[in-house]
C-alpha cells in the first residue's frame, strides 16, 4: 500500500507548519523526487507518514455524499490515513495545492483527491466500488482522461458476458479493469504537477523508494 501526499517544491517548507496543524503526535517522512519529463526532470515533494505513526488532531472534512457514499458500500475514503487527509487539508488552506494519492498493491484499488484553499475540490476512487466528486457535480464517475478510455467502463459490458464466460473469467475481467483504471487516475493526477506523463507507478514508486528522506515533524 502506498499512501502519498504531493506538493510542488517551492511549498515544501510549509509543511512542518502544516503538520503542527493537522497532527496532535507522531510525524512523517518527505522526500523530493526526480520525475523524468520530456527532455529533463521536474521534481515534486513526496510525504508520507512514518513507522512510528501520527495523530489526527481531528477527522478530515470529507463532504456528506462522499461519506454517505462509503457507508451505503463500505469502503475507506482514504484508506487508515487520516493524519494524511488532514494534513492535505492544513497545507491547502496555506497556499499550496495538494495531492492526496493512495495506491493498493498491484494498482487493485486507488484514490486520488485534490484539496485547494483547504478544502476538497476533486476525488476519484476505484476499488470495491467506483467513485468521483466534484462540488460542482457531486457524485459520479471517474471521467475519461486526455483521450483515453477509462478501463473500467469496460465492465459494464460484463453483465452481458454473464452466460458465456465462467465466474473466474469475469472476476479476472473485473480485476484488469480495476488495474487499468487506478493507472490512469495515477497518470491524470500526476500530469496535472508535471503537466507531461510521469513514469509507469512501478517506476514512480521506485524513484520515491530511493530519494533522500528527511523526517518531516511538526513545528
Amino acid at each position: 500500500m502506498y499512501a502519498w501526499l504531493v506538493v510542488e517544491p517551492q511549498h515544501a517548507e510549509l509543511l512542518p507548519a502544516a503538520a503542527a496543524r493537522a497532527w496532535s503526535a507522531g510525524g512523517g517522512e518527505v522526500a523530493e523526487v526526480e520525475l523524468p519529463v520530456r527532455k529533463g526532470t521536474r521534481p515534486l515533494v513526496f510525504t508520507w507518514i512514518d513507522r512510528q505513526g501520527a495523530t489526527a488532531q481531528r477527522p478530515p472534512r470529507w463532504p456528506d455524499l462522499l461519506v454517505e457514499w462509503a457507508d451505503i458500500y463500505s469502503e475507506s475514503l482514504f484508506p487508515g490515513e487520516d493524519a494524511l487527509a488532514v494534513l492535505a487539508e492544513e497545507i491547502s488552506a496555506m497556499g499550496a495545492d495538494a495531492l492526496l494519492l493512495h495506491v493498493a498493491p498491484g494498482l487493485a484499488g486507488c484514490t486520488v483527491a485534490w484539496y485547494e484553499r483547504g478544502a476538497l475540490s476533486l476525488y476519484e476512487h476505484v476499488g470495491g466500488g467506483t467513485v468521483s466528486w466534484t462540488e460542482a457535480d457531486g457524485l459520479g464517475r471517474p471521467s475519461e482522461g486526455r483521450g483515453r478510455t477509462m478501463a473500467l467502463a469496460g465492465a459494464r459490458k460484463l453483465a452481458g458476458a454473464v452466460g458465456r464466460d465462467s465466474d473466474h473469467s469475469i472476476l479476472d475481467r473485473i480485476e484488469h479493469s480495476a488495474r487499468a483504471t487506478s493507472a490512469v487516475l495515477i497518470e491524470r493526477a500526476l500530469h496535472r504537477f508535471l503537466a507531461a506523463d510521469p513514469p509507469p507507478f512501478d517506476e514512480l514508486a521506485g524513484l520515491v523508494a530511493r530519494a533522500r528522506v528527511q523526517p518531516l515533524a511538526p513545528r
